[in-house]
């Protein structure tokens, strides 16, 4: 019955009747259903995180285990030890059922050559999202590592100055040509053996991919011994008629009358290795050309205003790949029987000085004993030109200069000179220059750039005292030095820098690629090390995936 207007209305009376109309406890349960999607929320995230961190520690697994199997892969095939090592780093840094994961096994491929490829896949149980219907998640992780296939060349530009011979705690004025005990060049023959043995497994690897890696050296002093190998690739290349400063004996020795001046000679005998007259000497008598060359034209005036960071065209001399077409552009035999000291008559101060004979980029494939054999007869003597050195170590390895390849991609894993790609890839190209003291040029000494006292080829017009002239030429070696630099940089080459026993120069950090890959040196332990891990980023696994 209803109520009538102005009375209140009844109550129900019965149980159904009283909850339908009871609105107590509402907001209770509408709480409670909102929770539901909340909680949801929370648990998927706790979920996800632990997914998420299980995923990061599978994919360390795969690249550890991919690192660990390049090591081992040689060629194209996946052999079974390979198969184990990639596995066994893999569970070493993931075992089996870490974070509850689904029993699994990590498929190993070699997709390419040099490269080795991991995938994994599996689940992990869900804790919150399980009341969701949600009981696993999938994890899955794909990894390769690859040590690249290409062709390698690696310059080693030395610095082989009488101070070599010295012990690195002695000063490097208190030895003379014969070397101590304990030496630098002990240190460096060292050196070089281990990164040699550090590359051996990359240059094994490349042999057998029909790549190669190849060695070449650059030591240098006052002078650099390239002629003979120039001459071997293009008899052209080196004069055959050259002005040298020459004295002229007018009387017999006792009590003569000497001239100066520049004197020509015919130097086509002096490229065969032939016997020849020493010429304006007294008595005559008769020797052989060493291989030691003068440098061809420079600029005495653009290049060493001390701002140039690139050689101007006119610097032949600093132009790695310019290609000798006319006398000015050849180099002369370096003919220190040629060259008299003006002031006492007699040949100028350390003359005989040709440094040890360089070494054309050639693979050294299973044979470190002929190897260890050219850096155990290097012979230190002389001083010290860094222009020099960095000038013939980047001739040697540019491959647009004169030692290019008649075919600048090539197949062929013996061709003698330097191609830019082999076997489709661009050649990659390493420095490697080392002194053990600050460049020394002199004023009275024969020198790739002849007698400067009287030449002046890097003085040109400067005057002074020979105190002034000394700083002046200094000054425009390093300014030559700072440009060779840039001009291998510019090849392309990756140029380390290291400097032994001597102060590491804001000029020699600059010359390398990178400021890491300048460095100091001062022990013989030390500079192993420097040369194992030159090695080692050299012929470096890397994960590209």
């Amino acid at each position: 019955m209803s109520a009538k207007h102005g009375q209140r209305p009844q109550r129900p009376t019965t149980f159904l009747g009283r909850l339908r109309t009871d609105v107590r406890g509402n907001t209770l349960m509408i709480v409670a259903f909102a929770m539901m999607p909340l909680i949801a929320m929370v648990g998927s995230g706790l979920d996800m995180a632990r997914a998420y961190v299980a995923r990061d520690r599978l994919q360390q697994a795969c690249d550890a285990g991919s690192l660990a199997a390049r090591r081992l892969l040689s060629g194209t095939t996946l052999t079974p030890a390979v198969e184990t090592e990639a596995t066994n780093y893999f569970n070493f840094n993931f075992p089996q059922a870490s974070f509850g994961t689904a029993a699994f096994t990590p498929v190993v491929t070699v997709p390419s050559i040099g490269t080795v490829k991991i995938t994994a896949a599996t689940t992990i149980p869900t804790t919150v999202m399980k009341l969701f219907g949600f009981s696993n998640l999938n994890l899955s992780t794909s990894c390769s590592a690859t040590q690249d296939f290409v062709g390698t060349d690696i310059m080693l530009v030395l610095d082989m100055s009488g101070s070599m011979n010295c012990p690195t705690n002695r000063p490097n004025d208190a030895c003379g040509e014969i070397e101590q005990y304990g030496s630098k060049m002990q240190a460096l023959r060292d050196a070089s053996e281990s990164l040699y043995d550090t590359l051996q497994s990359a240059q094994d690897q490349l042999h057998a991919n029909n790549l190669r890696l190849r060695y070449g050296f650059v030591p240098y002093n006052a002078t650099v011994n390239v002629g003979k190998l120039v001459y071997a690739e293009n008899p052209n290349y080196i004069r055959s008629s050259a002005p040298y400063q020459s004295r002229t004996i007018t009387t017999t020795w006792n009590g003569a009358y000497a001239t100066y001046g520049q004197l020509t000679l015919d130097t086509s005998s002096f490229k065969t290795g032939a016997l020849v007259n020493t010429p304006g000497s007294y008595p005559t008598s008769k020797s052989r050309w060493a291989g030691c060359i003068e440098e061809r034209q420079t600029d005495n005036v653009t290049i060493d205003g001390g701002s140039a960071t690139t050689a101007p065209a006119s610097a032949w001399d600093l132009d790695v790949n310019m290609l000798p077409t006319a006398d000015s552009s050849r180099w002369a035999p370096w003919w220190p029987e040629a060259e008299f000291n003006s002031s006492t008559g007699s040949q100028y101060t350390e003359s005989k000085y040709c440094a040890s004979a360089a070494s054309r980029l050639k693979e050294y494939y299973n044979d470190k004993p002929s190897f260890m054999s050219y850096i155990n007869n290097l012979k230190p003597l002389g001083g010290t030109y860094h222009d020099i050195g960095v000038i013939w170590g980047a001739r040697f390895i540019s491959a647009d200069g004169i030692f290019a390849s008649a075919t600048p991609e090539t197949n062929d894993q013996n061709d003698p000179d330097n191609p830019k790609k082999l076997r489709g890839f661009s050649v990659r190209k390493y420095m490697i220059f080392m002194t053990d003291g600050d460049l020394s040029p002199y004023l009275n000494v024969y020198t790739t750039y002849g007698a400067e006292e009287r030449d002046k080829r890097v003085l040109g017009t400067s005057a002074g005292n020979a105190t002034q002239l000394a700083a002046e030429q200094l000054q425009r070696h390093l300014q030559r030095f700072r440009v060779a630099c840039n001009a291998a940089k510019s090849q392309g080459i990756q140029l380390y820098v290291i400097a032994f026993s001597t102060t590491l120069t804001a000029d020699m950090q600059n010359c390398a690629t990178t400021p890491a890959m300048a460095s100091g040196i001062t022990t013989a332990p030390a500079l192993i090390a420097k040369f194992q891990e030159i090695g080692s980023k050299i012929g470096s696994l890397r994960i590209n995936q």
